[in-house]
C-alpha cells in the first residue's frame, strides 16, 4: 500500500493572500478574477500562473477554487504561489475535505490568515499516488463537466432559435402580441399534496443552465407552485441580475412543488412549447424589462409578477414555433438524462473523495467501484 506521511498545511504548500483589484479597475479581457466564491469577473492582467488554487480567506473560509488559466486571486482569497512538486489537482481535493472554518481569526467579520493555518497537521501520500487520486477523481469531474457543456451548447442552438422567431427583438405595433397570450406568470395551483413537497430554494438555480442540480423536501410552507415544464424566475436583485433561471423538469407528472418567495412561475400556454417559458426568461431584452421594473430599497428590490409581464413580443409564426417546440423537447429529454447522470457521478465523486483523501479507499479498489457504476 503506498506510503503516507505526516507534514504541515504551510510545509506542503505556499500560500500568499491575494491583491486588490476594485470592480472600477478592471479591463477589459479573458483573466479570470476570482474571490473567495470563485469567478467574479474579468481583466486583462493576471497575477497567479494556472492551473492554481486559491481559497476563501473573508468568507467561504478555507472552500478552494481550482482556476484551470492565468488568474487573478482577489484580497478575498489566500493562493497557493509555489505546490513544491505536489500534484495540483489532489492539492485541489485536499482543500475540499480540510476544516479550516475553525481557524477564524475576524472579530467582527470572517478571516482566514495563513498564519495561523500553516501548521495545520495534515496526512499526504508520495507524488505517485497523488497522481492516481487526482486522475481518478478528475476523470469524474471532467465527465460532469462534458455533460455541463454538451447541455449548454444545447441552450445556445435553441436561443439562436429562438431569436430566429422574432421573439428577442423590439416588435412593431402591427406584430406586437401581450407575452401573456404566449406564458402565464405565477399561474394558480392546488396544494401539493405530499406531506413534505418538493422545495427548490434560491440557491439550488444557476446563473447559466435551465437545469436545477439540487432540491430538498419539507413540509408546506409559504411559497410559489409548480410543476414540471414551469420556469423559475429570480425576481429579486441581485439574483435577477445574475440571471438565476431554472426549469422543472424532475419531478413526478401532476406532483406539484414550492419555491422561494422571490421567484415568479412562469408557465407556456396550451399549444405553446413548454420551454419557450426558459428562453423567455433567459432573454437579453425580457431580464433587461425586468430589471428596470425593480422597485424597494437598495439591496432588497425586487420586480413582480404583474410588472414583469408587462411585455411584448412579436407574434410568432405557429410553424416556426412548432418547429421549435419538436426541437426543444429532444434537447431538454437529453439535458435531463445528462443531469442525471451528473448527480449520481456527484454523489459517487463526493463518496469517495474523503476516503481517498484520507487514504482509507486504495485507488485500486475506488476504480473498481467507478466501473460497477459506469
Amino acid at each position: 500500500m503506498p506510503e503516507w506521511f505526516d507534514t504541515t498545511l504551510g510545509e506542503f504548500v505556499s500560500l500568499q493572500r491575494g491583491h486588490d483589484l476594485p470592480s472600477g479597475q478592471r479591463l477589459p479581457g479573458n483573466i479570470p478574477v476570482v474571490g473567495s466564491g470563485g469567478i467574479t469577473g474579468w481583466h486583462n492582467e493576471s497575477r497567479a500562473p494556472g492551473p492554481g488554487i486559491s481559497i476563501g480567506r473573508a468568507a467561504n473560509l478555507g472552500v478552494p477554487t481550482l482556476t484551470e488559466k492565468d488568474f487573478w486571486p482577489l484580497n478575498t482569497t489566500l493562493y497557493v504561489t509555489d505546490f513544491r512538486g505536489n500534484n495540483v489537482r489532489f492539492t485541489y481535493h485536499l482543500f475540499q475535505v480540510l476544516d479550516l472554518a475553525g481557524f477564524n481569526s475576524g472579530s467582527v467579520q470572517p478571516m482566514l490568515n495563513r498564519n495561523y493555518i500553516s501548521s495545520f497537521p495534515i496526512k499526504v501520500p508520495e507524488r505517485p499516488e497523488q497522481d492516481a487520486i487526482a486522475t481518478l477523481l478528475g476523470a469524474l469531474d471532467d465527465k460532469i463537466d462534458v455533460n455541463r457543456r454538451i447541455a449548454a451548447t444545447y441552450e445556445q442552438l435553441l436561443h439562436c432559435k429562438y431569436t430566429a422567431m422574432g421573439l428577442s427583438g423590439e416588435p412593431d405595433d402591427e406584430h406586437a402580441i401581450p407575452v401573456t397570450a404566449l406564458i402565464t406568470f405565477n399561474p394558480k395551483l392546488t396544494k401539493p399534496s405530499a406531506d413534505e413537497p418538493v422545495y427548490v430554494d434560491m440557491a439550488a438555480l444557476q446563473t447559466d443552465q435551465a437545469s436545477i442540480p439540487t432540491w430538498t423536501r419539507r413540509a408546506p410552507k409559504s411559497g410559489p407552485r409548480f410543476m414540471n415544464g414551469d420556469t423559475l424566475l429570480a425576481r429579486i436583485t441581485p439574483c435577477l441580475e445574475n440571471g438565476k433561471t431554472g426549469y422543472v423538469d424532475f419531478m413526478e407528472d401532476g406532483e406539484v412543488g414550492l419555491g422561494s418567495t422571490e421567484f415568479i412561475v412562469m408557465r407556456s400556454r396550451s399549444g405553446v412549447p413548454k420551454e419557450l417559458s426558459y428562453f423567455l426568461a433567459r432573454d437579453a431584452r425580457f431580464r433587461a424589462h425586468a430589471i428596470r421594473n425593480m422597485i424597494g430599497t437598495s439591496g432588497r428590490q425586487r420586480v413582480s409578477a404583474t410588472d414583469a409581464a408587462n411585455y411584448f413580443v412579436k407574434r410568432p409564426e405557429a410553424e416556426a414555433l412548432a418547429v421549435f417546440g419538436e426541437e426543444a423537447a429532444t434537447a431538454f429529454a437529453h439535458v435531463k438524462s445528462l443531469q442525471s447522470e451528473n448527480r449520481l457521478l456527484g454523489t459517487l465523486r463526493d463518496t469517495l473523495l474523503p476516503q481517498l483523501m484520507s487514504g482509507r479507499l486504495r485507488v485500486k479498489d475506488a476504480e473498481k467501484i467507478v466501473e460497477d457504476h459506469a
